[in-house]
C-alpha cells in the first residue's frame, strides 16, 4: 500500500454508523448504551464543534480508521495545545501507514491552529503502546507528569 492509497478527509455524518462499527470491534465503552445512541450523539455534535477535529481515513473507499482531536486552552502556556484522544484503525490495516497518515494530517492541522504542542492519550495496554508507534514518530513519553483520572457519576 502506498501512502496516496489512503484518503484522510474530515468526519461525515454519513461516517457515523462506520465509526460505531469500528467501536464495536475494539469492544464498546461502558458508558455507551447497548444501541450505539450514546456514540452517535457524541459523533454529531463533535462534527459541529469548534475546537474538535475528526477525521477518517479510507482505503478503496472504505472507512478503516479515524482520529479525534481536541484543541486545548491552558493559562499557564503560551499558546493552545492540540490533545488527540483517539486514534483507532481497523485490525486487519494495521501496520500499512493508516495510523500515521492520520496522525501526520492532525499535526498540521495542530501547526494551522497555532498550537505550540500535540499530545496523545495511549494506554500502556495497547497494541500500539507496546510496538512503539508514537516514539516512531517523534513523541516522548513523559516520566514527569502523572495522568490522574476521577470518574464522576452524573446519571
Amino acid at each position: 500500500m502506498h501512502k496516496t492509497d489512503i484518503l484522510i478527509r474530515p468526519l461525515k455524518p454519513s461516517d457515523i454508523a462506520d465509526i460505531m462499527q469500528l467501536h464495536r470491534e475494539l469492544g464498546w465503552n461502558p458508558a455507551f448504551k447497548a444501541d450505539g445512541s450514546t456514540l452517535k450523539q457524541r459523533l454529531e455534535a463533535l462534527i459541529t464543534g469548534e475546537n474538535a477535529l475528526l477525521l477518517v481515513a479510507e482505503l478503496k473507499g472504505k472507512v478503516v480508521g479515524y482520529i479525534h482531536g481536541e484543541i486545548v486552552t491552558y493559562l499557564l502556556f503560551a499558546g493552545r495545545e492540540m490533545l488527540v484522544s483517539e486514534l483507532f484503525v481497523r485490525e486487519n490495516v494495521r501496520g500499512r501507514g493508516v495510523g500515521k497518515a492520520l496522525l501526520s494530517t492532525i499535526e498540521s492541522e495542530a501547526v494551522n491552529q497555532k498550537c505550540f504542542r500535540i499530545s496523545v492519550l495511549n494506554s500502556r495496554e495497547r497494541e500500539s503502546y507496546k510496538r512503539g508507534f508514537y516514539p516512531s514518530l517523534g513523541y516522548e513519553e513523559r516520566t514527569h507528569t502523572a495522568n490522574f483520572t476521577k470518574r464522576l457519576d452524573w446519571g
